[in-house]
């Protein structure tokens, strides 16, 4: 037995330990990696573990694998995730031959994806190669997290010491291994792409040194690379890694070139396409999965924390080249135009803003009185929409194989029930839905829907929504991570006036209590980031204090306001606020603000960033960018429709969206339930529109 996981036999062995087949009390198959005692025992060793298994609770997306549970300090150190069959990509290249052009271009589009939820996470892999590309039944995983790391968190990372595989290493690898960031798996999904296309890497050699120097010197040797892939695979090689395509831009263009060409797919490859898993970023944080001789930590695609280090990360906010550098054209999908629509023509929704989020090539909107809409980013057709006769808003909570999830509070009289409601993802016919009485919270994790509601708590499969288990709890739900989903189900306990007294972590196995720390006096809870660190403010007219936990190692940063400042939101080591019009930014594991712009208005939406732009909805509807490490303006765009706040006789909303940004189009909600795409206008207009910022002094 390890923990509550019946071992049934080895699957295999590799250079940290052994994995086993063990199954869950209820008869679940799940992976466990077994750690070697040897290397237990080296000093620092159990650290790197711990950080394997929290940077597998960081990754979210499609077809996911994830950790269900793990011991990181016990005599064994084991983790235990879903398991999952299948070959690597490294096995098919090998035993069947390279792959087609049309099969390359659909895996490039998975990989993108895989890339975009690791990085959204805050961590680079840093070892993406075929043999960490797991091909399952149902689409595949990016797989071995054991060398990735928090962007910019050094404490693992010894000078001079290269982590990776050579015929797949960036040239900032071998140069500057502790400066390798996001870009080297960019220039690893190239060489990957150059390898299942032609059975070759870019810069193959007799050595390693001799690897390294074509990776370092030499031009790519693309030999044999149809010519349609070379589009995406020679930007991704570059040699310089700001000039590499971030997976963002790239999925602008794979996603809607894959539409193009579903009509020559055959009938095998259309079901893998309709088959694609999905889990959104608000919903779960999830990864783990088995490859060959050692236990993997799947990222989804489609396809047939940070510690608390001792010397501080550079923040978010000030990594990367400036953006006055960026020499880039304009990215956007084939075939998108400017468009409006309008999803609720109902006279009553004047104060309703839908919020959306793309996924599997869609727009999934939600409202008041819009359950669920699927759009066409293109166009703006809707394709499909679940209307509602109104309430508190509906939210996304996430996909399956065949479904999308969406679910709001239903008041049915003398009690509040929250309402879970599964829909075909393709057609938009109701399949399953789940109603639970007096629910405080609702959220997903990993692989179950779950809610505190009255004195317990209780969890639903997320494929048919059945019962799983249900347990006593005086604890409440905390909410998942917005934008992001949540592999830990996180719950508080709180005093009568509402104010939060302890925290903790419950098994999403059997909803058993596995931690609980008190939460620091005086504060009230915030957030729960897509890094997993929960946070807790001091509200005194404004937010005056910031204190951040992290669960995985128990490390608490304090972060003190000068001023009180309303909060937007946190995006990597950065808070995001605003007071009086003024947005500023500031470091949280230093508590140095950053910057401050002024702007023209006063209500803003939680931030979005893509490259070098941060980009926010306001009170009106009109998008603003700003400067990502600066805070100067760049532009703004006011809605075509709805742009005009409601007056004192309409209800404002709660929340405002933010936009949806792919590469250079820009998705933007506006009351009335209007809704607009539009280019990202130039820069150079930007100083006629907002007042230039403020860079902070230390």
């Amino acid at each position: 037995m390890l923990g509550h996981y019946q071992v049934a036999e080895l699957l295999g062995a590799g250079g940290m330990g052994e994995v086993y087949l063990a199954h869950s009390p209820s008869g679940r198959a799940v992976a466990v990696k077994v750690i070697r005692e040897d290397l237990a025992a080296k000093p620092g060793f159990r650290e790197r573990f711990a950080r394997e298994v929290q940077a597998a609770r960081q990754v979210s997306g499609a077809f996911t694998a994830p950790v269900l549970d793990a011991d990181t300090t016990g005599p064994t150190p084991w983790m235990a995730t879903q398991y999952v069959e299948g070959p690597t990509l490294a096995d098919i290249v090998n035993d069947r031959g390279t792959l087609p052009a049309d099969e390359v271009w659909r895996l490039a589009s998975g990989l993108c994806e895989a890339l975009r939820d690791i990085h959204r996470a805050g961590l680079v892999h840093r070892d993406l190669k075929p043999g960490n590309i797991l091909l399952a039944e149902d689409g595949p995983r990016v797989i071995d997290f054991g060398i990735s790391r928090v962007v910019d968190a050094t404490a693992l990372t010894q000078s001079g010491q290269i982590l990776g595989t050579p015929l797949f290493m960036a040239p900032e690898q071998f140069r500057t291994p502790r400066d390798a960031g996001p870009a080297a798996d960019v220039f690893a999904l190239g060489s990957v792409l150059v390898h299942a296309a032609t059975g070759h890497g870019p810069f193959d050699a007799d050595s390693p040194y001799a690897i390294a120097w074509n990776a370092v010197h030499e031009e790519p040797n693309l030999t044999g690379l149809p010519e349609s892939l070379r589009p995406v695979v020679e930007p991704c090689l570059r040699k310089d890694p700001a000039q590499r395509p971030a997976p963002e831009t790239l999925l602008a263009l794979l996603s809607s070139r894959r539409e193009r060409r579903t009509h020559r797919s055959s009938a095998r490859e259309a079901e893998l396409a309709r088959t694609r898993r999905v889990r959104l970023r608000r919903g779960a944080l999830a990864a783990g999965a088995l490859a060959c001789a050692a236990l993997a930590i799947g990222v989804g695609t489609w396809w047939p924390k940070a510690g608390s280090d001792e010397s501080p990360r550079k923040p978010l906010a000030t990594t990367g080249p400036p953006a006055s550098e960026a020499t880039s054209a304009p990215v956007r999908m084939p075939g998108w135009k400017p468009w409006v629509t309008q999803l609720s023509p109902d006279r009553g929704a004047v104060s309703e803003m839908t919020d959306c989020h793309y996924e599997v090539s869609a727009l999934w909107c939600t409202g008041e009185r819009l359950l669920l809409a699927r759009l066409d980013p293109r166009s703006g057709k809707v394709l499909w929409r679940q209307t509602r006769p109104g309430g508190s808003g509906a939210t996304l909570l996430g996909m399956t194989r065949w479904t999308v999830l969406a679910g709001a509070h239903q008041d049915t009289g003398s009690t509040q029930a929250y309402k879970i409601q599964a829909y075909d993802m393709e057609t938009g016919r109701p399949r399953n839905e789940r109603s639970v009485p007096g629910a405080q919270e609702c959220g997903i994790a990993a692989e179950i829907v779950v809610c505190s509601h009255g004195d317990s708590i209780s969890a639903w499969s997320l494929e048919g929504l059945s019962p799983l288990w249900t347990v006593p709890s005086d604890r409440v739900l905390l909410p998942s991570p917005k934008g992001s989903p949540s592999q830990n189900v996180y719950v508080m306990k709180k005093t009568e006036s509402g104010l939060p007294t302890e925290v903790g972590e419950i098994s999403q196995g059997d909803g058993h209590l596995i931690w609980r720390k008190d939460v620091p006096k005086g504060t009230d809870f915030a957030t729960v980031s897509g890094e997993g660190f929960l946070y807790f403010l001091t509200y005194r007219g404004g937010v005056t204090k910031l204190v951040r936990l992290d669960p995985e190692r128990g490390g608490e940063t304090t972060t003190d306001l000068a001023v009180p400042e309303r909060m937007l939101d946190i995006v990597g080591e950065v808070f995001y606020s605003h007071r009086g019009g003024v947005i500023s930014a500031y470091d949280i594991a230093t508590g140095r603000r950053l910057w401050s712009s002024s702007t023209l208005h006063h209500r803003f939406s939680a931030p979005t960033v893509e490259g070098d732009r941060i980009h926010f909805t306001t009170q009106d509807g009109t998008v603003i960018a700003l400067d990502r490490h600066s805070g100067g303006a760049l532009w703004q765009q006011r809605p075509p429709q709805g742009g005009s706040e409601p007056g004192p006789s309409g209800r404002l909303t709660p929340l405002i969206p933010a936009p949806v940004v792919l590469g250079d189009i820009i998705v933007a909600p506006a009351y009335q339930a209007w809704i607009h795409s539009f280019l990202a206008p130039p820069t150079v207009t930007a100083s006629r529109t907002a007042a230039p910022s403020t860079a902070a002094a230390g």
